[in-house]
């Protein structure tokens, strides 16, 4: 087997906001073996409109951090987008900037999520909710693999033989040991429709799609804002068969999952040392 089995490919790695991201860690392993890659992050396009001078702000310091981040840990040759998933024309953009580049994607790994009920430590019972906050969190976290693969497939950027990979949480299925409700129930409808367009896009566009649950982990800004998440790491440490899985771990799943041939398509895989066999 070649030492660089994804060499060739072109992959589209959305999630990175700082050094800290699980998804530079997939795209470090994918870059190591051999893939092209093209990374997203929130920032200030054209199509936000009526911001506040404080929205605008954020979202230009968000982007410069991410490009720093990507310049400095996958080199400065690496091509960034901006992309804000809850806004068609900005996925639309996106998409026909890499058509008009001439790029066209081998693999896609969504590693988007968000919940306006996380906040300062604290997270909301499920009653709380409000419907604004669970469809912002189901927009972002979950349709938002539907909208971005539809426009890539539309436009003939994401070819066939493709793969596509999400990130998603034990917290999808089970009640674990720290709150995740609101998130929670937008990784199951993420996993749902992993499934769902692993069917249709297998059919369709012999593209497979999958979906990785990962360890506890509060290296990155998401992980380190939720409540009891430092303590059900810690549990999951010690209770799991092999303890907790490292983000080198989950980068190897990664560039194994994204690479152009073999046929596991549909699967919710584990990397998080055999926690899930558990009671």
């Amino acid at each position: 087997m070649s030492e660089q089995p994804l060499k060739n490919c072109n992959l589209l790695i959305t999630g990175i906001t700082d050094s800290g991201s699980l998804a530079l860690a997939a795209a470090k392993q994918t870059q190591k073996e051999g893939a092209k890659l093209i990374c997203t992050g929130l920032g200030l396009t054209p199509f936000h409109q009526n911001l506040s001078d404080k929205a605008k702000a954020y979202l230009e310091k968000t982007y410069s951090d991410f490009q720093e981040t990507i310049a400095k840990e996958l080199g400065s040759d690496t091509i960034t987008l901006p992309l804000d998933v809850t806004i068609d024309a900005s996925i639309e953009e996106a998409t026909n900037i890499l058509k008009q580049k001439g790029i066209k994607l081998n693999g896609l790994l969504h590693s988007i999520a968000m919940d306006k009920t996380i906040r300062a430590g604290s997270v909301k019972p499920l009653l709380e909710v409000t419907r604004e906050e669970f469809m912002g969190a189901m927009d972002v976290s979950a349709y938002s693999l539907i909208a971005l693969t539809r426009s890539l497939l539309n436009h003939d950027v994401l070819q066939k033989n493709s793969s596509i990979l999400s990130l998603s949480y034990l917290g999808a299925e089970k009640i674990v040991r720290h709150p995740y409700k609101n998130v929670g129930v937008a990784k199951a409808a993420l996993e749902r429709i992993t499934r769902e367009l692993a069917f249709e896009l297998g059919k369709s566009h012999n593209i497979k799609v999958n979906s990785i649950r990962f360890s506890p982990f509060t290296g990155s800004k998401a992980g380190g804002a939720i409540q009891g998440l430092k303590e059900a790491l810690d549990f999951a440490q010690e209770n799991s068969p092999m303890g907790n899985a490292l983000p080198e771990d989950l980068g190897y799943e990664v560039a194994y999952l994204l690479r152009p041939y073999g046929r596991i398509t549909g699967e919710i895989r584990h990397v998080d040392g055999g926690y899930n066999i558990r009671a």
